[in-house]
């Protein structure tokens, strides 16, 4: 035995060799991974393609237009134009809104240059299609009002919304886009009044200075649940008369100004009151002004309004909302120190026309070329609307101050980032060319 195992052993030995060529050669035939290199960078396939946002939502809410009630079983269908395709998104389908009238898409990937389409259709009412482009952040808020068939109504759906209430139609002068009118031929005198190289402020923010909120708030309310005061004014020739509906402990604008605007959902109907007091159970201030927020109608010739320009101010706001919803579709109101005569849509004067001041209801807008990719998402919201849709001279103040509401969310340190523009990035359009009425806000 021992014999033959040392045979067995001494064969097995020959084979070794063999065996061992035999597995390399196998290994060899194997596909190999490549050799290392020095570039080490990630596959093309996991690299973002520059503009992505990511995965967000698209949801909102379907009202009807004259009393804001919300329409159960309203079919939303979502169509998404991208040109990044993805293999999962959810937008390009339907649903169906519930009881308080909201739907929502989830998992919808969102690229910057991304198109999306909303069309709404709802038994016994006129169907609408909403268009949303040039996102900066990964989500959609849409709140859309429907008008019943037959019904009239100076609505359109596409303008600015607060509190399911239209900020006026979409063909309002505050909602109308300026980035293809023309430069104002007084453009370079009027910036050089107000300060060419004075810097802006963002006269809004998060917390308190000297004791009051920062910007001018702006109160919600459902109109037959609030009391009503018929307001005294020591302008009272240029001021509606009212009732007006005041909450209990209202918002009300911090320092000299003392602003109360108020929304009531039920009548979608602005209230707005300067230098507001309350004293022995009424209300006074220095003049008030009543909007219907479906109409285009403004004030009386030379009438002033809460605001010196003769304007609704809540429209001009810039309102956090509206960061969070990705958009701002409105003018954005500013002050400045000296301001000479009115033009439209103005309808009021604190000095008499003089060459090279600006005017009340002049127009400016941040110039096409000014670069705002280096600014944080949400400031990049603002400062495109500065470029699209301008700002609205509408009150004597300090000299580039932009309002806003107040809002904990707002990030104080970020809006100081902001402090960087100066009047010589921005000039003045000729708004002259988008009235259709002297007498009416509605544009062409």
């Amino acid at each position: 035995m021992r014999l033959v195992t040392m045979t067995m052993n001494s064969n097995l030995l020959r084979f070794i060799p063999w065996l061992i060529l035999f597995l390399v050669a196998c290994n060899l035939a194997k596909p190999q991974p490549p050799a290392p290199t020095d570039d080490t960078s990630s596959p093309v396939t996991t690299v973002p393609i520059l503009g992505d946002l990511g995965f967000g939502t698209v949801s909102g809410k379907i009202t009807e237009v004259s009393t804001g009630a919300p329409i159960a079983g309203a079919m939303v269908t979502c169509e998404h134009f991208s040109y990044v395709p993805k293999e999962t998104d959810n937008c390009n389908r339907s649903t169906i809104t519930d009881s308080e009238g909201n739907f929502l898409f989830e998992n919808v990937f969102f690229h910057d240059t991304d198109t999306i389409t909303l069309t709404v259709q709802a038994t016994g009412y006129t169907p609408v299609a909403s268009k949303h482009s040039s996102f900066t952040l990964a989500f959609l808020e849409a709140n859309i009002q429907l008008s019943l068939i037959g019904s009239e109504t100076t609505t359109t759906l596409d303008g600015p919304f607060i509190a399911n209430c239209p900020m006026f139609p979409a063909n309002n002068f505050w909602n109308a886009r300026v980035d293809s009118l023309p430069t104002h031929p007084l453009s370079d005198a009027w910036i050089q009044s107000i300060g060419r190289s004075e810097s802006f402020h963002m006269d809004f923010g998060s917390g308190e200075w000297e004791g009051g909120l920062i910007g001018i708030p702006y109160n919600i309310v459902t109109g037959s649940a609030v009391p009503k005061y018929e307001a005294e004014f020591y302008y009272p020739d240029e001021s509606d008369a009212g009732p007006y509906p005041i909450p209990d402990n209202p918002n009300i604008e911090a320092g000299g100004d003392r602003h109360i605007l108020t929304v009531d959902t039920e009548t979608c109907t602005l209230y707005e009151i300067y230098d507001a007091s309350f004293e022995n159970g009424k209300w006074s201030g220095g003049s008030g002004a009543i909007w219907d927020l479906n109409a285009n109608v403004l004030r009386p010739e030379t009438w002033t309004s809460a605001d010196a320009a003769g304007l609704p101010i809540l429209p001009g706001l810039v309102r956090y909302d509206e960061i969070a919803a990705g958009e701002i579709k409105h003018a954005l109101r500013f002050t400045v120190e000296d301001t000479a005569g009115y033009i439209w849509p103005a309808r009021h004067q604190t000095s008499d026309s003089e060459d090279g001041v600006p005017p009340m209801g002049s127009r400016f807008r941040l110039k096409a070329d000014y670069d705002i990719s280096g600014f944080p998402p949400e400031m990049r919201i603002l400062l495109q609307a500065m470029k699209t849709y301008g700002m609205v001279l509408a009150d004597n103040g300090s000299n580039w101050y932009v309002s806003g509401a107040p809002d904990e969310r707002w990030d104080n340190d970020m809006l100081h980032l902001l402090d960087v523009l100066t009047g010589n990035d921005f000039e003045a359009v000729d708004t002259a060319v988008l009235m259709v009425d002297a007498n009416s806000a509605e544009v062409k």
